[in-house]
Order: structure tokens, then sequence, then C-alpha cells
């Protein structure tokens, strides 16, 4: 979303360090147009998604898209922006951003995957092997509401912990 945060990743790629050490090449760019996906991940925080939803309307004709959202409703947001076969998926992951080409991956945990719109169990099955043939986890569900519900309850409750004790 940043042209120097892209710019830095065309140059120097991805390096990840942590639970994983390498360095990924990357072809990043802040404009759609100029990238080709046949799966579109969209991880971001809920208050960035409407607008990167819509700047995602009219791109990637041929694509899956994929929510990675903690909450409900993500899915309701970018279906509004395009006709995009949808999976949704929640995860736990995590890392530490170092800077705009390094993060740290801490949290080794399973992102879970689940059909939303003109997509199948089956779909959310071959995304997630794909997923686990890089070497992260993920597990795919016919039916993703309880992963779902189970993640905002958990974020609800750590999120809240930690925001009162400053852990």
């Amino acid at each position: 979303r940043r042209e120097e945060h892209a710019r830095t990743l065309n140059e120097g790629g991805l390096r990840v360090t942590g639970r994983a050490d390498f360095t990924a090449v990357i072809h990043a760019s802040v404009d759609p147009a100029e990238l080709d996906a046949e799966l579109v991940i969209v991880a971001c925080k809920g208050s960035d998604l409407e607008p990167l939803a819509q700047r995602l309307s009219g791109h990637f004709p041929g694509a899956t898209v994929m929510t990675v959202q903690n909450g409900l409703g993500a899915e309701e947001v970018v279906a509004r922006h395009g006709d995009w076969p949808l999976l949704s998926a929640v995860t736990f992951m995590s890392g530490t951003r170092h800077g705009d080409a390094h993060v740290e991956y801490v949290l080794d945990t399973a992102t879970w995957i689940g059909p939303y719109r003109a997509t199948t169990p089956a779909d959310a099955r071959t995304v997630a092997e794909l997923i686990v043939a890089s070497g992260l986890e993920a597990e795919a569900y016919d039916d993703l509401r309880p992963a779902q519900w189970s993640k905002l309850i958990f974020n609800a409750t750590v999120n809240t912990v930690a925001a009162l004790t400053g852990l």
C-alpha cells in the first residue's frame, strides 16, 4: 500500500527470521493492475479492509480471494467489491515486524480455511495443502464459522487481559 514499501521488497525481497530463516523474492506493487494471481490473500487490519477491497475492485478476474481476518463479516465487505470466488480464513500465526522487508516469525499455528462464496470444501483443502507445502500450518474446514467464533472469543479474552495488564 506504500510505494517505498513495495520498492524495498522488490529490491531485497522479504527476510523471514525466527521459526524459519529465509529471504523470499517478492514482486510488489501498490497498483493491483501490475500484479497477476490465482489466489489473492486479503490480510489486513479491520480498519483497512474496506479501502483495500475497493482497491481490488475490477482486478484479478480469474482469482480466488481469501480473507484472513479476525472477527466476522470480512467476506461480506470484500464481496461488495467483486464477484470473485471467496474463501474465508482465520489464523493464530503471528510475527514481529522489524521493518518493511524483515519479519520475525514467532507463533507457528495453523491457518483455518473454509468455503464462503462460489467455493467448496475441496477448494479450501487445495489452498490448505498449498500453505502446508510452503512449510506453514493450515487446516481446511467444511464450515469455518465455529473456528471464526473460537478466534473471536480468544481475541476478546486475551486482548482484554493484555490491555489491562500491559503484557
